[in-house]
């Protein structure tokens, strides 16, 4: 019994050795690392071992089932091929560190497993049970290339290339190609026997770098890679506004669609729409990138319009004009004006594109209507002149302008102008009397309407003008003979005077002086002139005559009785000459002498007389038009340069000269 507690306590003992000295002996490496064909490798490694072990030197193994191949020893000759002289131990035994590096790992050595050996001649630890594996391979580490942010424009761009690696004595190189800023770089140990080699670029930021490519070339040892491109995204407000539209010509009543673009980043999501027509500017409703637009004018349509993000707004700096097409219109103002036998015409367009003009006057063509035609075109605007040919009426002419391209035409007949024509004078009311009042109005046929009137009083060798700018004139009856009168029309075309006129009043018989009887052999001859309106009936008291014949005869707007007969002798000689109209009567003796010296003398004197009174009877004018309206009185001017007219002024009762 005592026998086998004994062996029991060995054995218990001979475990806790064994269980102590394995717990003291540790290798830290990585279960696998990834080398790039021709790169170097430094193989991380740390140990711990027993403190009653003094540790001097290490050797790498490749694991083998059957033997203990040497990958690095003190003694090169040792090593196996392919690590022949491509190992080198960079660890310190003495602090726990029993790194090795491949300086320039081969396809050959893919697959090794590695382990390290702490003094493999006296300490039994079976370090074999943790191995590093290789994996030598041809494929390049994947290259970062990362830009920092969303940097706004004046802000920095920060551009970071970074690739990881296994070689910190000779890392690859990084370069950004021909992009200026500055650079840094960087190693990072990133443990289990890599690292990552960083370098950044910074440079400010432009609009201008919005989508610029940057690239990033690395080298490893021994070769050359193809760069990693980035794309650089700045953000920055809206520029580079504009209006842009399939096409910039169209025809009347066709729509229009529209865009508003700009370089922005992020995109504008904002936008304003502004049309400008006629020298105004208006602001539309739409808030779209895009707009169609159906109201579209007649010419040209300037569009503008705002693009606005969350950095800020502009806007477009030239409109975009959309040009409107349409068939010709001509303006009602194209207009004609004749003066004399000129012609002359404007015939106003509107029409895109310009429109072709063809005239035809009275029906014809211009040429076969007028002599030294002239025609000619400024800016659509289309003149006519020549000589009418042909005598007409303003009111019986046409003329007609007809205009045409490629959309369509139009024919418009145009407004005559002339100065006014058949100025006349009338008279309200038509008969009046000395002491009333009567309205002189002018009157005439004009296109444009007349604009002022004159009147004039005509004297012998002058005329004045009146004080009157109306078309009446109101005048108080003063005498028997009035004027003659003369009005003007003037329009804007020119002036047109009337035939001039007396105002002939109505009053009752007025019997001549000069009105007498001769006696010659006892034959008697009287006359009786009498002057009146409206002409007065004459009738004879002659008692003593035996009468042989009476005749009455109008003279000059007066009536001469002749009564001619037989005086008996021993009766009156007395003989009375009666006149009479609807105003009044008169009678007057008409005495004579019976011998011949005296008869003879007084009918020198009746001649005289009469004479005088056809002399004073030539100026009357009879009137068919007066008027009864109240008078203002005349203000006579004289007339002066070219408004003065001096000529003959012949006269009649019932008509206009």
């Amino acid at each position: 019994m005592g026998r086998w507690w004994v062996l029991l306590c060995f054995v218990l003992r001979v475990l806790q050795w064994a269980l102590t000295e394995a717990k003291e002996w540790s290798v830290t490496i990585p279960s696998e690392i990834n080398v790039l064909t021709r790169s170097c490798v430094v193989i991380p490694c740390t140990f711990t071992h027993p403190p009653s072990h003094d540790p001097s030197h290490i050797i790498w193994y490749s694991y083998s089932g059957t033997k203990y191949p040497i990958v690095y020893s003190k003694r090169p000759q040792d090593v196996i091929e392919p690590f022949r002289g491509k190992t080198e131990f960079v660890g310190d035994v003495k602090s726990g560190n029993c790194s090795l590096k491949i300086s320039h790992a081969l396809p050959a050595m893919n697959e090794y497993q590695l382990y390290p050996w702490i003094d493999p001649d006296t300490v039994k630890h079976k370090f074999y049970h943790k191995t590093v594996k290789l994996k030598v391979q041809d494929t390049i580490p994947a290259v970062q290339l990362i830009v920092d942010g969303n940097p706004k424009e004046g802000e920095t761009v920060h551009i970071s290339c970074m690739v990881v690696h296994t070689c910190i004595s000779s890392p690859p190189t990084l370069s950004f190609g021909d992009t200026s800023g500055d650079v840094q770089n960087n190693q990072t140990d990133l443990g289990q026997g890599y690292w990552r080699t960083e370098s950044t670029i910074s440079f400010p930021a432009r609009a201008s770098d919005q989508g610029r490519a940057v690239g990033c070339w690395v080298r490893h040892p021994g070769r050359q890679v193809a760069p990693t491109w980035v794309e650089v995204s700045v953000h920055y407000a809206p520029r580079s506004v504009h209006v842009s539209a399939e096409n910039s010509t169209t025809l009347l009543g066709e729509s229009v669609t529209l865009e508003c673009r700009s370089d922005a980043n992020p995109s504008s999501s904002t936008f304003l729409w502004y049309l400008q027509r006629d020298g105004s500017v208006r602001t539309l409703t739409a808030r779209e990138d895009s707009i169609t637009v159906t109201d579209l004018l007649h010419g040209q349509n300037s569009f503008y319009c705002m693009a606005q993000n969350v950095l800020g707004m502009a806007n477009s700096s030239s409109p975009f004009i959309i040009t409107v097409e349409y068939k010709p219109s001509i303006s009602p103002e194209s207009s004609c004006v004749i003066q004399g036998h000129a012609l002359r015409c404007w015939c106003k367009v509107r029409s895109l594109p310009s429109a072709s003009v063809e005239w035809t006057v009275d029906g014809t063509d211009a040429h076969a209507a007028l002599s030294h035609v002239e025609m000619f075109s400024v800016r659509q605007n289309h003149t006519l002149s020549g000589e009418l040919l042909f005598n007409k009426t303003v009111q019986h002419r046409t003329v007609t302008c007809r205009a045409f391209n490629g959309h369509g035409q139009q024919e418009h007949a145009l407004l005559i102008k002339a100065p006014p024509q058949n100025v006349s004078i009338s008279q309200r009311p038509l008969r009046v009397l000395e002491g009333q009042s009567l309205t002189l109005s002018c009157s005439s046929h004009a296109f444009p309407e007349v604009l002022s009137y004159s009147w004039y009083q005509v004297y012998q060798d002058r005329e004045v003008q009146l004080s009157e700018g109306s078309d009446r004139l109101h005048l108080q009856v003063v005498g028997r003979h009035m004027g003659p009168y003369r009005c003007s029309a003037r329009n804007e075309i020119g002036q047109s005077r009337s035939p001039s006129t007396l105002v002939c009043v109505d009053f009752a018989p007025v019997i001549s002086p000069a009105s007498s009887c001769t006696l010659e052999n006892e034959q008697v001859r009287c006359e009786c002139v009498v002057e009146s309106y409206p002409l007065a009936a004459v009738t004879w008291t002659a008692p003593g005559v035996q009468t042989n014949r009476m005749v009455s005869m109008e003279l000059s707007g007066s009536l001469k009785s002749t009564l001619t007969g037989h005086m008996w002798n021993g009766h009156d000689h007395l003989i009375t000459c009666h006149a009479a109209n609807k105003y009044g009567q008169i009678s007057l003796q008409l005495t004579h002498k019976g011998s011949s010296d005296t008869s003879t003398s007084s009918l020198a004197a009746a001649g005289c007389g009469a004479a005088a009174l056809v002399l004073l009877i030539a100026a009357i004018l009879y009137c068919t038009q007066r008027s009864r309206e109240n008078i203002s009185p005349l203000v006579e001017v004289e007339l002066k340069g070219d408004e003065q007219e001096k000529g003959d002024t012949k006269y009649s009762r019932t008509m206009w000269f």
